[in-house]
């Protein structure tokens, strides 16, 4: 039997399937059913052949002329109308797949955005509980409310062997055997070495500092007691304009910033109180960041307003507590090219002989080196944000450094 829309089988062969229960992939989006272009020729040719026959038939039965080309004219109607609907089916079926299509790209790229989305929230989470190694300090400055350094109230005193040929540890004896804290209500916070043979005491109060300062027993050993001068505090200052030479910004940081919230510091006394000490950022940028030492009173001027105001541009201020490390022997407190170390020592396995460019063991995981040194936790990398003794040295730094009134 022929199949055409008038035969029964061939609506029943196309009737849409019911629902079937939840797909395994139901984002997927299933295409329109459509009759295919097969199938329409057939329908086509099925409708003509079908008004042929009836055009045969009324040819051979007693009709008059004009009613046999009546019928003809009908069937010639039909036949146009039929055609005329499949093409505007053709074109209707042809939209929708296209419909389908974009539909189906919309809907994977809504996708895609989500999971991005999602991407994106846990890389945040993760930022947010570390950062990472290679973020530069002005990145970090960047983030976040400045939090000023709020330095130890620790107070500190040096003392030095008369004999230059003594050791640290040698020093360190002297005062331990001849001061007992217990007697004098002695509150000690730490003792390191320090060079030339001497150490740093850290007392709790400065009233302590000034017990050891007077001990008579301390005194009767010949050691030299010297409270360490206290450098000056580094500020680094966002996005400068490249174009703008030293003296004009030190001019606008003056005119803009200090002269009213500081009205008794002359022109003078600023340009004596504030020295640049680098800039850094790309050079081929058009700013960069200006690393300056300052006196405690500018510096505390300047850090609580958050911001510097220079000729048009406002730019951030922060702390600079960033200690020096030595890329050779992986230590703090000296660059590589005044390090004293006879052999490099690796900046990820932690290994003395090689330098991290011809480590053998970049496929292991990281060993801190200058935690390694320590005996301290060293299973992450050297330089790490949280590393300990990246921390005790940055510590040691702010110690150094005279935050008076901060």
């Amino acid at each position: 039997m022929d199949s055409s829309p008038f035969n029964r089988s061939g609506i029943t062969r196309r009737t849409p399937p019911p629902t079937t229960p939840c797909r395994e992939q139901p984002a997927q989006i299933d295409p329109p059913e459509v009759v295919t272009t097969s199938d329409l020729h057939q329908w086509t040719g099925s409708v003509e052949r079908y008004l042929q026959e009836i055009c045969n038939i009324s040819s051979e039965g007693k009709l008059n002329s004009e009613q046999k080309l009546k019928i003809s004219n009908l069937c010639r109607k039909v036949s146009q109308g039929f055609t005329h609907v499949t093409v505007q089916y053709q074109a209707l079926k042809n939209k929708a797949l296209i419909q389908h299509y974009a539909l189906q790209d919309l809907k994977e790229k809504n996708d895609l955005a989500v999971s991005l989305t999602q991407i994106k929230e846990t890389i945040k989470e993760s930022c947010s509980k570390s950062v990472p190694q290679n973020s530069s300090f002005a990145d970090m400055v960047k983030k976040g409310t400045n939090n000023f350094v709020r330095p130890s109230p620790l107070s500190s005193v040096a003392i030095y062997p008369s004999d230059k040929s003594k050791t640290s540890d040698e020093t360190k004896n002297i005062v331990q055997k001849a001061i007992c804290p217990g007697d004098i209500n002695l509150k000690v916070r730490g003792v390191r070495k320090i060079r030339n043979g001497g150490v740093i005491i850290s007392t709790e109060t400065k009233e302590d500092l000034e017990k050891l300062k007077k001990s008579v027993q301390l005194s009767s050993t010949g050691l030299t007691v010297d409270e360490p001068k206290k450098r000056n505090p580094r500020l680094i200052v966002l996005g400068i304009p490249t174009s703008m030479a030293e003296p004009e910004v030190f001019k606008c940081i003056f005119e803009q910033n200090v002269a009213e919230k500081l009205p008794s510091l002359s022109r003078d006394a600023f340009l004596a109180s504030i020295k640049l000490s680098h800039k850094s950022g790309r050079r081929d940028a058009d700013h960069c960041n200006f690393i300056i030492e300052v006196s405690a009173a500018l510096r505390k001027a300047l850090i609580t307003q958050d911001r510097v105001f220079i000729n048009w541009t406002s730019c951030p201020v922060r702390d600079f507590t960033i200690v020096t490390r030595c890329y050779n022997c992986q230590q703090y407190g000296h660059a590589a090219k005044s390090c004293q170390a006879a052999a490099p020592t690796c900046g990820h396995c932690g290994d003395e002989g090689h330098s991290i460019k011809d480590c053998p063991k970049k496929g292991a995981p990281p060993k801190c080196a200058t935690c390694a040194r320590f005996k301290k936790p060293s299973n992450h990398q050297t330089g790490d944000i949280d590393c300990p003794a990246k921390k005790a040295a940055e510590n040691r730094y702010m110690n150094s450094v005279n935050y008076e009134g901060a």
